[in-house]
Formats: structure tokens, C-alpha cells, sequence
């Protein structure tokens, strides 16, 4: 069977063009994909966002929540690595102990600096200096 020119330009073409209406069939399907994705994104970013905020915020006011082993008048916030310095006494100008007071929410854990540092103190086998963690619950 012999084929004309023009119609192997044909076949030609007719490949090309198939071959190109797939990739622009299979770059729409992803462009949808990354689409539906962005949202589910964007939220979960705005959550981190929210719950970051709301943890710093937790953290400055801890001192006054409830259950804080502590008198708000003697701690003194650091923020990082560890939240609070507690100056157990001052109020009386009598320091009687030194804690060092990090704030955690629910099951939050310590960080690698954190637990060095509750180490460290923790190594030390004084009641005078201690590290402490609140912990407080979450609204939702």
C-alpha cells in the first residue's frame, strides 16, 4: 500500500495534534488539582497562623490564668527560649527559690533547647532552682 504525501502529512499532523490536545487535557486536569489544593492550603495555613498567635498570647497571659502555681507579680517573661523566670519571694524581697516556667498547651511538647535546659536544672537536685512546665487546656 502506497500512502500519498499529503495524506502521511496528514497523519502526521492529525498525531501531532492529538499528542498536543493530550498534554493540554492532562496540564488542565493539574491546573484543577493545584486549584482545589490551594484552598485546603490556605486554610491549613491560616490554622497554624491562628494557633501560633494564640499560643504567644497564652503564653503572656499565663501568669493569670488559672492554676498557675505562681504569683503574676514575680514572673518575669522571657519568651525563648523559656517563657517565664519566676522570682519565688520577691514580692516580700525575700527570694526564696528561682523557677524557670515554660507554657504548654495540651500535649505540646518541649523543644531540644527546652529539654536541655529542664536538664540541666532538673541535674542540679535543688529545690531553690527548678524548671517547671504549665500545661493549660485548649477551648478548641
Amino acid at each position: 500500500m502506497d500512502l500519498s504525501p499529503p495524506f502521511t502529512l496528514i497523519i502526521a499532523v492529525s498525531f501531532l495534534v492529538v499528542i498536543w490536545l493530550t498534554y493540554k487535557l492532562a496540564s488542565y486536569k493539574t491546573d484543577l488539582k493545584w486549584q482545589k489544593q490551594l484552598v485546603s492550603l490556605r486554610k491549613s495555613i491560616a490554622d497554624q497562623q491562628r494557633a501560633g498567635i494564640k499560643g504567644k498570647v497564652s503564653e503572656t497571659f499565663a501568669p493569670f490564668l488559672q492554676g498557675f502555681p505562681f504569683k503574676s507579680s514575680e514572673c518575669k517573661f522571657l519568651g525563648d527560649p523559656i517563657d517565664y523566670v519566676v522570682f519565688e519571694g520577691l514580692d516580700e524581697r525575700d527570694i526564696k527559690a528561682i523557677h524557670l516556667v515554660e507554657v504548654k498547651e495540651g500535649t505540646s511538647k518541649l523543644s531540644k533547647h527546652q529539654k536541655q535546659i529542664k536538664d540541666l536544672i532538673d541535674g542540679l537536685d535543688s529545690e531553690d532552682i527548678t524548671f517547671e512546665e504549665f500545661r493549660f487546656k485548649s477551648d478548641g
